[in-house]
């Protein structure tokens, strides 16, 4: 994460809190393009080029944020998990 600039650092926890405020409420999973990619691990669009992936957990209820990258990088990180 250091190799991004503050400014794509600021953007990223914008969306990580826009996650986190959306959660639970799906009407607003469209309006911040939260998707889901497979039956655990979803995505939201940090920018024109970037998704977030991130895990819901359901036991306890959290949200883990572990993977930024393209959407290729996303894919092949799906790819790789199963």
């Amino acid at each position: 994460m250091r190799r991004r600039t503050k400014a794509e650092r600021k953007i990223i926890g914008e969306a990580m809190n826009s996650v986190l405020s959306a959660w639970g409420r799906p009407h607003l999973h469209s309006g911040i393009s939260i998707r889901r990619l497979t039956k655990d691990i979803f995505e939201c669009r940090v920018g024109l080029d970037e998704r977030l992936a991130f895990v819901f957990i359901a036991t306890p209820p959290e949200l883990v944020f572990f993977f930024i990258g393209n959407h290729d990088e996303i894919q092949n990180l799906i790819r790789s998990r199963r």
